[in-house]
């Protein structure tokens, strides 16, 4: 199995209730994409470091093939593009075996 992170902070301009909008588009955008096993959206508990990305995607898919097919599977490349992208101010990707 792989566990895709994606840790996300969004330019400072953005309200709380964009952010809450964001969560539940990303739940809604993301999670029907064929291969994702599971996903997790949520805000960090606070900030822990000099340098925070506040907002987690976490998902699982079953094999590399799946992973890949979500990277480039036409919903997620609009919501990389068209919900995230004119909001992010940084992101942080990694993937593992878990």
């Amino acid at each position: 199995m792989i566990c895709h992170v994606v840790l996300i902070r969004l330019k400072p301009e953005i309200s709380s209730a964009d952010t809450g909008a964001f969560i539940a588009q990303a739940k809604e955008t993301l999670g029907p994409i064929p291969g994702v096993r599971d996903l997790r959206v949520g805000e960090g508990l606070g900030v822990k470091a000099e340098r925070s990305h506040p907002l987690a995607l976490v998902m699982e898919f079953d094999d590399d093939a799946a992973l890949e097919a979500y990277q480039v599977h036409s919903e997620h490349q609009r919501f990389v593009h068209e919900i995230l992208g004119p909001i992010q101010d940084d992101k942080l990707v990694y993937d593992y075996r878990c």
